[in-house]
């Protein structure tokens, strides 16, 4: 009996010890869910849901429990959290709906769509539709519209497009939001969005400011780690659009007032740039302007408003430039924008075709990219992209680069660092060909190699229209960026600081293909005793072919006559270049220049038939206004020096290496005489002329003969009086025999000094040798 009734007290103080730690276990989560509740209140999910968890690993999860831990994760910021809501929300409908909001099943289906359970997400909204009132037309129809779009991304995940999308490395994506990356033509420049944590409270109370940083491409095509881009202002900076060089950049600068403003700021040097400007009065307003993208001859800006008489929401307008000034702002229409929002337009270097990002009825959930084509003088319908371009996330800002073959955009689709991600993607090869020639050039000084002030202007051989697609050089780095249509002739006319203009002819051949050119040119001074009385142009050229790995060599791709594509869509492209009565061309395509492909990569020196490389040498005593070319321009008479056909000179001056002159007898080339001059005198005596016009007529005889002029004093006085006084009287000879018309690309002539013959008099050193000699064997 003692030990029953023992047993029994055990069993009762171990019921009771197990009862008391339930209740302190209770006790604890009812203090925890009344912390967590206050949180949950105010809606601050973020600090409620882990204690919520907490609550739900140590006891079973009652409905209330799972709804709020289902609300949490749908209040979150990523995606990747929001998702988790759908289990705990679907507990919550099956078991005890009616005590809860009336919506949950609207919630779950938009979890289901973005987590790209189709079927599910259609099913839920569908039976959760049949339940509402019929009288509730608003709600019904937004139902509606949201059937349409989950019916939109089913059809679309079922046909993805064959395209890789990549993520961009090297720090550029974080576990924040990075977004509306804005690339030039070459892909060298990239800038974007960030949005981070606030780590300076004193300037700010939000959670997370907005800042711009860039990236730069290296050789090797990698992106450099991102660096701010300093903007002094007390709200919030973000990427707008780029010019197509990269050289000019739009942003977005906020305001106090939750809206904002475009500006422009401009690079300077290598890796810095300017404060900002703001953007003509026509295009910001008292509203929210967003982004912005310029067209690619530099007379349309498009971008995106909220301003008061659109179609809803943020609406795509544009802007054309007048006498340097931007007009008003006109609205893209109904075809375009929509009841819900379109921002990010990108104008591609085609000039007609538009990228847009937008949650309108023909997306496929939240925001998508579309593409519409300006042909006919309207608007066509724009197209989504398509999956997996777009998903059910949001799928914003997107950049084309110029020959079609790599996009940009930002997504904070399912598989991303954190909030909105960069990615690109390569196109396939049926969608990427745009027929036009991208010259990627340089313009240097010939003996510094340093870049100079130059000015550029292109207009058509044949009809004299200036082509309005040209980047002039960068003074800091001398590169720039043209872009041509395929078929025609063109004059590059050339205006460097310090030398005469001159004119440099480019034939672009027939071709479906996107082609560049690169091109370096080099300039000289020629002097003679520190006159300069010539200047040197040198032109190498490399032609690449895009679609190919190797360099096409120039010869075959100034000859080459391809048959355009059979594509509608190229058509329409060299159509709306060739045959459009505006001008929006191309001036975007030059920002992708030095990424793939870089100038820099490119060796000019090669000895073989994939470099085209002439050169012409141009003295001015030869070159008198008679001589110049007219180039009729915006006007304007430019004269230039004789055009260079840098083709036909190269195969030119390739033969002239190969053929033999004629042999020029040797009582020609003894032909010698020496002039002699009086005490610090350096007159040319008549005494002379007889000799040297016999030294004359054997110049006119023989083109490939010219005189070497050798000065000389003797040694009184001091060696720079004597240089001097040597190059007054070689300059008297060489006068004499310019003014009889010998040129003085055939005259070589210099001042030695005091003689160094010690054997001679001062008589016999004050004196000019001259004697004839073979110029091809100089």
């Amino acid at each position: 009996m003692r030990k029953i009734y023992f047993s029994m007290v055990c069993l009762g103080l171990i019921l009771c010890g197990n009862q008391n730690l339930l209740a302190q276990k209770s006790a604890d989560n009812n203090k925890k869910k009344d912390k967590a509740d206050k949180y949950f209140r105010v809606r601050n999910y973020e600090n409620a849901l882990p204690i919520y968890l907490e609550i739900a690993n140590s006891s079973e999860i009652d409905v209330e429990l799972n709804y709020k831990i289902g609300v949490c994760y749908y209040e979150a910021e990523q995606l990747s959290e929001q998702v988790k809501c759908i289990p705990y929300i679907k507990k919550v409908i099956s078991k005890d709906p009616k005590n809860f909001p009336a919506n949950l099943p609207e919630k779950l289906a938009e979890m289901y769509h973005k987590n790209g359970q189709m079927e599910e997400a259609m099913a839920t909204l569908e039976s959760y539709k049949k339940s509402v009132d019929p009288y509730n037309k608003k709600l019904r129809k937004e139902l509606t519209y949201k059937l349409k779009i989950y019916k939109n991304a089913l059809f679309a995940m079922s046909s993805p497009k064959d395209i890789v999308i990549g993520k961009l490395e090297n720090g550029i994506n974080s576990e924040f939001t990075e977004y509306n990356p804005v690339v030039s033509t070459d892909q060298t420049i990239m800038a974007y969005t960030a949005l981070k944590p606030n780590t300076d409270k004193l300037t700010s109370s939000q959670k997370y400011i907005e800042e711009i940083y860039v990236s730069y491409r290296n050789i090797g095509g990698k992106w450099s780690a991102p660096q701010i881009i300093p903007i002094n202002s007390k709200f919030n900076v973000g990427t707008a659009g780029i010019s197509p060089d990269g050289e000019n950049m739009l942003i977005f600068v906020g305001s106090s007032n939750n809206t904002g403003s475009l500006y422009k700021i401009k690079r300077e040097g290598a890796s810095s740039w300017s404060q900002p400007i703001p953007l003509d009065k026509g295009i910001n307003s008292d509203y929210l302007e967003s982004t912005a993208s310029i067209s690619p001859d530099g007379k349309t800006l498009y971008f995106a408003s909220n301003r008061p008489g659109g179609y809803g929401g943020m609406d795509l307008y544009k802007a054309e430039k007048k006498d340097g000034k931007w007009g008003k702002a006109q609205n893209l229409g109904p075809t375009i924008n929509t009841r819900n929002d379109e921002d990010a337009p990108y104008i591609h270097p085609d000039g007609k075709t538009l990228f847009f990002t937008s949650n309108g009825p023909n997306s496929i959930g939240g925001n998508d990219i579309f593409k519409v084509s300006y042909i006919g003088k309207k608007w066509q319908e724009p197209k989504n992209m398509g999956y997996p371009i777009n998903t059910t996330a949001d799928d914003n800002y997107f950049t084309l680069t110029a020959d079609g073959s790599v996009g940009y955009f930002s997504s904070n689709r399912l598989g991303g660092k954190g909030g909105q991600d960069i990615y690109y993607i390569n196109m396939p090869e049926s969608e990427r060909n745009i027929p036009l020639t991208l010259i990627k050039g340089r313009i240097l000084d010939g003996d510094s190699g340093k870049p100079m002030p130059t000015k550029i202007k292109v207009v058509n051989k044949k009809t004299q229209e200036k082509i309005d697609y040209v980047y002039n050089p960068n003074p800091k780095t001398g590169n720039y960026l043209i872009i041509f249509p395929p078929g025609e002739n063109y004059d590059m006319i050339i205006e460097s600081e310090g030398y005469l203009p001159y004119t440099i002819n480019i034939n672009v051949p027939n071709q479906d293909n996107f082609y560049e050119l690169y091109q370096k040119i080099f300039l000289k001074p020629i002097k003679q005793f520190g006159v300069v009385v010539g200047q040197e142009v040198e032109v190498k050229n490399a032609f690449y072919d895009t679609g190919q790995n190797d360099r096409v060599e120039p010869r075959k791709a100034n000859e080459a006559m391809l048959v355009n594509n059979d594509s509608l869509d190229l058509y329409d492209i060299m159509d709306g270049i060739i045959g459009s009565a505006d001008t929006t061309a191309f001036e975007y395509l030059l920002d992708l220049m030095y990424a793939t492909n870089p100038i820099d990569a490119v060796d000019f020196e090669a000895d073989d038939d994939k470099i085209e490389s002439a050169s012409r040498v141009y003295y001015y005593d030869e070159t008198d206004k008679s001589k110049l070319e007219a180039k009729k321009i915006d006007g304007k008479t430019i004269y230039s020096l004789p055009t260079m056909y840098v083709a036909e000179l190269a195969e030119a001056q390739k033969n002239a290496e190969k053929k033999t002159s004629p042999k020029i007898d040797n009582e020609a080339l003894s032909l010698k005489s020496v002039v002699y001059f009086d005490v610090d005198k350096s007159d040319l005596k008549d005494t002379y002329s007889f000799e040297l016009d016999k030294m004359l007529a054997t110049l006119e005889k023989y083109e490939q003969l010219g005189i070497e002029i050798s000065g000389y004093a003797s040694s009184d006085g001091d060696e720079q009086y004597n240089r001097e006084l040597s190059d007054k009287r070689a300059i008297s000879v060489l006068d004499y025999f310019n003014k009889k018309g010998i040129v003085r690309r055939r005259i070589v002539a210099k001042g030695y000094g005091a003689s160094g013959d010690k054997n001679l008099s001062n008589e016999a050193s004050r004196r000019v040798e001259v004697r004839l000699v073979d110029l091809n064997n100089l």
